[in-house]
């Protein structure tokens, strides 16, 4: 939905040189009124909500130019708006395949060495109804027939297409999705594709999911299973119309996803109305403390055309602020100056959140993305908590407050997100280093990778931080070359080292939410990677870019060959 502003420059364009041509949109960003016709005197005609049926009959009546006919769509009378009434959706069983007839073989065979990536719709619509999502305007679910399912993924498959997202609102809320991705994985184990499927995971169906997510990873098809919270504040989720697990049931979760050694993520969305700062941190806080260590990330909250949030009697009652920002195309090459710009809405403040305490979460979001999910301090973060010096609250706020007042590279690049967050109307909420490639990052990544890039650096601008807390020097100099060792960095160093404490079963048991002494004994560490590249630019790409959600920036434990024996406690 991110490009309207092209498709109507485009229009404009085709105006001047076909003027007889007639120029249909739909989309999201058609709305559900006339609006956009009004503003656009090069549209002719809006389709809103699904389009097959509609366009269709639209296609049949234009040469007969009455349109009053046609379902779900807004046109042009003598200058007036006319709106149709909206067509009630239907069965899905009699819609075409693009992929089935035939409408994508000239683009594969024009372009054989290109990898293509692929939508793939199993049903339709979502039970939920999230004030902030505009995913679906439809709550009765609809399927599409297995059959045409699974000749889709053979399609796929047969044509080397390497990527998959899942278009599902919920996938895993069926039985049925368990068939689903039983055969993506028999077909991949056949033709080697599709490489990955990308679903949005249901959020209540645990055990189902569960089960989905063990039979994808067991062939690397997916980066890992979403544990979604999009907050922990209760007002909030009062306010947006959502439930979510109990923390007694997302620990647990954890526990078994870590168990099955499947990685998992969780989200959280900044900007929903009912959130303070100190909820929004302090709900980051309360996810590492019930074992979220692998990935977490945090997403601007966005005004959506046909949310119910967008309504302004919504907006109004919440005391929403919505800005206009530049989009941020993350992970693709800097913006040209003389590209057609989009842009996103998104929530600036609201009546619990002020636009100050904004930039502040933001802040805070990126220090804890950066330095505990991504781990570059994420041992020390962890040891502090079990042994009660310092819970994650306090050490992360600690360490915000140190990196703006400190000197040095992280501190002047804590300062430079503090700007261009204040500068909200800029919208440049992406970093550029083109020694990571040419591409942007969120600023959690790009904060990341340049730590790993000179990591002793990094680590001696955060010592004097780090000494702040009461840690045995002993054990301090050890648990420092511990979190070092841990870390997939850009250069690989295969040296074993010798530790005097069992720091991986500490941890391990930590991760579980599994309360142990750390029990001192020698022993000795080798790392075995699975993955490890030593170009940096290629570990931008497959560690931090690729590799997030599955947790890569940091050494797995099955990763680690640890040996030694008991020498006391």
């Amino acid at each position: 939905m991110w490009n309207i502003e092209y498709n109507k420059a485009l229009a404009r364009l085709i105006r001047k040189a076909y003027p007889e041509c007639t120029i249909v949109f739909g989309g999201h960003n058609t709305g559900t009124g006339p609006e956009l016709l009004q503003e656009e005197s090069s549209i002719d005609i809006l389709l809103f909500g699904e389009g097959e049926e509609a366009f269709a009959e639209l296609l049949r009546k234009l040469p007969q130019g009455d349109l009053r006919d046609v379902p779900s769509i807004a046109f042009r009378d003598n200058g007036e708006a006319v709106c149709t009434p909206k067509l009630v959706p239907g069965s899905l069983h009699d819609l075409p395949s693009p992929y089935l007839s035939g409408v994508f073989d000239r683009l594969l065979t024009e372009y054989p060495d290109m990898d293509f990536l692929s939508v793939l719709e199993t049903n339709r619509g979502c039970p939920y109804a999230c004030a902030y999502c505009d995913w679906v305007n439809e709550k009765n679910m609809r399927f599409f027939p297995m059959e045409k399912v699974k000749e889709e993924i053979l399609w796929l498959a047969r044509h080397k297409v390497a990527y998959c997202f899942c278009g599902d609102s919920n996938f895993g809320m069926f039985p049925r999705d368990l068939e689903i991705a039983a055969f993506l994985v028999e077909t991949k184990k056949k033709y080697g594709y599709p490489e990955v499927f990308r679903p949005c995971y249901e959020k209540n169906s645990a055990d189902r999911v569960f089960e989905i997510c063990s039979l994808l990873n067991s062939v690397q098809m997916d980066k890992g299973a979403t544990l979604a919270y999009q907050t922990l504040c209760p007002e909030a989720l009062e306010n947006i119309g959502r439930s979510n697990l109990t923390m007694e049931h997302f620990a647990g979760l954890l526990r078994k996803y870590n168990e099955a050694q499947i990685p998992t993520y969780s989200e959280l969305i900044l900007g929903l109305p009912g959130e303070t700062y100190e909820s929004f941190s302090r709900g980051i806080c309360r996810l590492l403390e019930n074992g979220q260590h692998n990935s977490l990330s945090v997403y601007h909250c966005e005004m959506l055309p046909n949310s119910a949030m967008a309504d302004p009697a919504y907006i109004k009652k919440h005391g929403i602020q919505v800005i206009r920002v530049s989009f941020n195309h993350i992970h693709s090459a800097p913006k040209n100056d003389e590209e057609i710009r989009e842009y996103s809405y998104l929530v600036r403040s609201t009546a619990t959140m002020s636009p100050d305490d904004w930039v502040r979460a933001n802040l805070f979001s990126v220090c804890v993305q950066c330095f505990h999910a991504l781990g570059f301090l994420r041992c020390f973060a962890i040891w502090l908590h079990e042994e009660n010096v310092a819970d994650y609250y306090t050490f992360y706020s600690g360490l915000l407050q140190y990196l703006l007042a400190s000197d040095g590279t992280l501190g002047a690049l804590w300062r430079e997100f503090r700007r261009r967050y204040d500068d909200s109307l800029g919208g440049e909420w992406n970093y550029y280093n083109p020694r990571f490639g040419d591409v942007t990052w969120f600023f959690e990544e790009g904060a990341f990778l340049e730590c790993v890039d000179r990591p002793e650096q990094a680590f001696d601008e955060l010592m004097a931080y780090l000494r702040r807390f009461d840690i045995p020097d002993a054990l301090f100099a050890e648990l420092l070359r511990y979190q070092k060792r841990i870390l997939r960095l850009p250069v690989f160093d295969d040296r074993e080292e010798v530790f005097s404490y069992d720091f991986p079963t500490y941890f391990d048991k930590a991760k579980k939410c599994e309360r142990s002494a750390l029990e001192r004994r020698t022993i000795h560490v080798r790392v075995r990677p699975r993955t490890q590249v030593r170009d940096l630019r290629e570990y931008a790409k497959q560690i931090v870019w690729f590799g997030r959600r599955r947790g890569l920036s940091v050494y797995h434990p099955d990763e680690l060959e640890v040996t030694g024996e008991k020498t006391g406690s």
